[in-house]
């Protein structure tokens, strides 16, 4: 089948655009691997198949057109439309299209990304730095990981009283030793000539605020998904994730979805889950489109 796989960001999707510096344990054949270069590896393999990729082209809108689908994308750079015609319409979209949640405190706006960052810490960037994460999910973990293998002076910041992330995070941050405060909340970003210098936080039921010395911000505290453009194509959604069969089938015939954006009874965000979710909307896909004598996916393979 031809193929067209059209990204918002950069070819390779979320393994690189968000967690390009995380490692990844749960891929089989590889006991640690980073996540910008399994994509590396899986973007490669597409190419050896003749799969056409675009990256930089966020998908507006999704209409029926005989038959199928006309799909309208907008290049980000540029704001140039482009529209492709489509039999089937796959949505692949990781976590959704989101907002990384903010503090809401003063100073957080107009700083550049070599001072705040929502994702992962560049390592380069937090090399000898003084940093501070705040969030004690899997991702502030494993960005506080990160940014001390990379060198930098590493604090954490969690406003519960205890991390929420794998035990096998929580274990190795504690190897690491990084200093943390439990039940503290950001209050303050004080900044110097435009630049971060440090951040104020309170911990419930100490008398004064807490100053840390800082010119590198790490928040990971969850992100706001936005399905809107999803429902707008009359797509069924359940929360932020998109209703599925055991085909991978949407709502919307001739639409079909895969990956941590969907949802089914006994569903568990896992990559080689997605993959899986993948193969089978792929298939879906292909019986929608060429409707062969064989329908199901049992006598496909049979």
């Amino acid at each position: 089948m031809s193929v067209l796989v059209v990204d918002a960001g950069r070819v390779g999707g979320q393994l690189v655009s968000l967690y390009g510096d995380k490692p990844v344990h749960d891929w089989p054949g590889y006991h640690h691997i980073i996540a910008a270069d399994l994509a590396g590896h899986l973007v490669e393999h597409a190419r050896l198949l003749e799969v056409e990729m675009v990256g930089n082209r966020k998908v507006l809108d999704v209409t029926r057109r005989d038959g199928g689908f006309a799909v309208m994308a907008r290049d980000v750079v540029t704001g140039e439309e482009h529209h492709h015609e489509a039999n089937a319409v796959i949505i692949a979209i990781g976590g959704g299209a989101f907002e990384p949640r903010r503090l809401k405190v003063p100073g957080e706006a107009g700083l550049g990304e070599d001072q705040l960052t929502y994702r992962m810490p560049d390592r380069a960037t937090a090399a000898g730095r003084r940093v501070v994460v705040v969030g004690g999910g899997d991702s502030g973990l494993e960005s506080a990981q990160s940014a001390h293998e990379a060198g930098g002076r590493v604090t954490m910041l969690q406003v519960l009283d205890r991390f929420t992330g794998m035990e096998t995070n929580i274990d190795k941050v504690n190897q690491m030793e990084i200093p943390r405060h439990f039940n503290t909340r950001v209050k303050e970003l004080e900044l110097q000539d435009g630049r971060l210098h440090a951040v104020v936080a309170q911990t419930k039921g100490a008398p004064s605020p807490l100053r840390l010395e800082c010119d590198y911000l790490v928040v990971n505290i969850g992100a706001a998904v936005n399905l809107d453009a999803v429902k707008r194509w009359g797509i069924e959604t359940e929360g932020n994730q998109i209703k599925v069969d055991p085909s991978m089938r949407t709502s919307v015939e001739g639409m079909f979805s895969c990956g941590d954006i969907v949802t089914y009874e006994g569903k568990y965000k896992l990559l080689i889950t997605a993959s899986s979710e993948g193969a089978v909307a792929a298939n879906a896909a292909y019986v929608h489109v060429r409707k062969p004598a064989r329908l199901t996916m049992g006598e496909l393979y049979t």
